[in-house]
């Protein structure tokens, strides 16, 4: 459990802008855990359809969110550097989601629906890689980091 909390602050807080570095598988699926469990426990503020209260609680959901989703995206980084590999595998569901904001706007159907076949694709090849072991020893992003412990 220690190591549950560790991750959560080094994600969070030690490394919440810092892509460069390495993690480990171990901190990389406890930090998507912990990104899951926030967004099933804030979902229903988001349901919530009365007025400044929906609002508020929407603007919430939305910071949360966006809070998570860019440590999430620093430790998918690290964890790509640790199987050395760089960051654009996991440019698909970039494009994927580009394809999509661009079929929303100009109302082209088959864009949006590309666009989600390109993202789920991107994310599953992305899980794929986090999934395998990393090098061993250094590689082109450094020295191997240990899993972050509370215990000092």
């Amino acid at each position: 459990m220690n190591t549950f909390f560790a991750v959560i602050k080094t994600c969070l807080k030690d490394k919440f802008l810092f892509a460069g570095g390495r993690a480990t598988r171990t901190e990389f699926w406890l930090f998507t855990l912990f990104a899951i469990l926030v967004r099933i426990v804030l979902f229903p503020l988001n349901l919530v359809q009365v007025g400044t209260v929906a609002m508020v609680l929407g603007m919430i959901y939305a910071i949360v969110n966006f809070i998570v989703f860019v440590a999430h995206y620093t430790v998918l980084v690290r964890r790509l550097h640790d199987t050395n590999r760089s960051a654009m595998h996991f440019a698909p569901f970039f494009v994927g989601m580009l394809l999509i904001i661009v079929g929303i706007f100009m109302a082209i159907p088959m864009a949006i629906t590309a666009g989600e076949v390109i993202s789920v694709a991107g994310i599953v090849y992305a899980l794929v890689l986090c999934a395998l072991p990393g090098t061993k020893g250094s590689n082109n992003y450094g020295a191997p980091e240990p899993v972050p412990s509370l215990k000092k």
